[in-house]
């Protein structure tokens, strides 16, 4: 990865978790953690 950044056509994007506590709660976790459809979207938002 180091040795190939400058042949990126576009900026880095990472996605991540939300800089908070993970929740104890499973339903809460799903608005912290990356989901599926988030990453969806920066893909799609990346290949623009």
């Amino acid at each position: 990865m180091e040795k190939a950044f400058e042949y990126l056509d576009a900026p880095v994007k990472r996605v991540c978790g939300k800089n908070v506590p993970i929740p104890f709660s499973p339903p809460l976790e799903r608005f912290v953690i990356p989901q599926v459809e988030d990453i969806v979207n920066a893909a799609k938002t990346i290949l623009k």
